[in-house]
């Protein structure tokens, strides 16, 4: 299965239990997802062409190809292409959690991303995903607003 980004993005599954593996291919210039965390998940990047500017915890690694960086649960994150050319990286998320389901919403929509429906899918995966920066508890409770908020 494939998943395409009106960004540029392109995702290719290519399993999707017990863990979530698939290839990514980022576009020159793609800022890449906020720095989050996952409270159950491990995430491993593999960058296969291209390099990967990755930010784990406070520190930040120029990945090139043929590295690989594991996130263990809990480590704040983020990526991002800065560079002129794309990348293409390999994910293998373990256990598969809500990954592929927010990347489906993500590509679903443009512009602003579908908050509501990133929040239901949180909510189905016991708030496995938060945003870095703001603490849990509070960002719990918001989601879940979110979540169960009538849609207009």
């Amino acid at each position: 299965m494939t998943i395409e980004f009106t960004d540029g993005q392109v995702i290719t599954v290519e399993t999707s239990e017990p863990d979530f593996v698939f290839t990514a291919v980022v576009p020159p210039r793609h800022d890449g997802p906020p720095a989050h965390r996952h409270r159950r998940e491990r995430e491993v990047f593999t960058v296969e062409s291209g390099l990967l500017m990755v930010r784990l915890g406070r520190e930040r690694h120029l990945v090139q190809p043929g590295e690989t960086v594991s996130v263990p649960p809990g480590t704040t994150h983020a990526f991002a292409n800065p560079f002129d050319e794309p990348v293409r990286l390999r994910t293998v998320e373990t256990p598969a959690g809500p990954l592929q389901a927010q990347l489906r919403a993500m590509a679903a929509t443009t512009g602003a991303p579908p908050l509501r429906e990133l929040a239901r899918i949180n909510a189905e995966h016991d708030w496995s995903f938060t945003v870095a920066g703001l603490p849990d508890r509070p960002q719990r409770v918001l989601w879940r607003l979110l979540a169960w908020s009538p849609s207009r």
